[in-house]
């Protein structure tokens, strides 16, 4: 009698310890890291798919035949892309995309310049300035990540390169005084440029620097989804010779990471 109390006190306690290890396994594969995957260990790999708008900043301008150099401009463009994220540790990992771009932007200037009116004469004319810049790169980033253990906020730092890919330039001007025109067409406006960007212009390499800024919503274990935001900044100019012209730009993402 004693030998089987003792058998069943054992089976229980072997029992009972199982339960505890099945369960405690349990609620640990039920618990992510911060930044959203059970396991971050060294060499783990996440793929990421990554869309949405460029805001886009331009410095000075493109070239032009006035003495008016524009004040700046901006647009909206958009990206796509994937990147991978490579896990150092559960706080540190390397990230790398690559991704289509666009970069277009407006650029406007008002100013007043003397002109030769129909009688021979000159006066002082008000025109308008509008270009239309469309760009578009295949951009690749080289990033360090920083997962903060806030939740699921991470923060990234890095540098990047954008291949140029094609572009436009639609430069027009408008005189803005009325009953002036210009003498050759009669018209108050005129066609400066309708081009291919690359047809009078060298575009140079786009290199500059990243900062940026996620966070994490897990949605099943070794799927989240995350809000990011980038700011790249340019190192160099869009076009050889136009060194002041950059296009600095806000990259906002919605991306989709799987870990694999």
């Amino acid at each position: 009698m004693a030998r089987n109390t003792s058998a069943i006190i054992r089976i229980s306690t072997i029992a009972f310890i199982l339960t505890i290890i099945l369960v405690t396994e349990s609620a640990a594969q039920r618990i992510p890291h911060a930044h959203g995957f059970r396991q971050a260990y060294p060499g783990a790999i996440a793929v990421g798919l990554e869309a949405g708008p460029n805001f886009n900043f331009g410095l000075t301008g493109p070239p032009n035949e006035c003495n008016c150099v524009f004040d700046g401009g901006n647009g909206v463009g958009y990206h796509a892309g994937v990147h991978l994220d490579i896990f150092i540790n559960r706080w540190f990992g390397i990230r790398l995309h690559g991704l289509y771009e666009d970069y277009s932007t407006e650029y406007v200037k008002d100013y007043s310049s003397p002109m030769l009116v129909s009688d021979g004469s000159s006066a002082v004319v008000d025109f308008h300035r509008r270009a239309e810049v469309g760009l578009r790169y295949f951009g690749t980033a080289f990033a360090l990540t920083w997962y903060s253990g806030l939740n699921g906020l991470y923060l990234m730092a890095g540098a990047t390169a954008g291949f140029y890919l094609d572009g436009t330039l639609r430069d027009e001007e408008f005189i803005t005084s009325p009953n002036y025109t210009y003498a050759a067409s009669g018209t108050s406006s005129r066609m400066l440029a309708d081009e291919n960007l690359d047809t009078q212009h060298d575009p140079l390499l786009r290199a500059g620097l990243l900062l940026g800024v996620g966070y994490d919503f897990p949605i099943v274990r070794g799927f989240t989804v995350a809000p990011e935001v980038q700011l790249d900044y340019p190192l160099t100019s869009v076009l050889d010779g136009t060194a002041d012209w950059k296009i600095p730009t806000l990259r906002s993402s919605i991306v989709l990471r799987f870990g694999i």
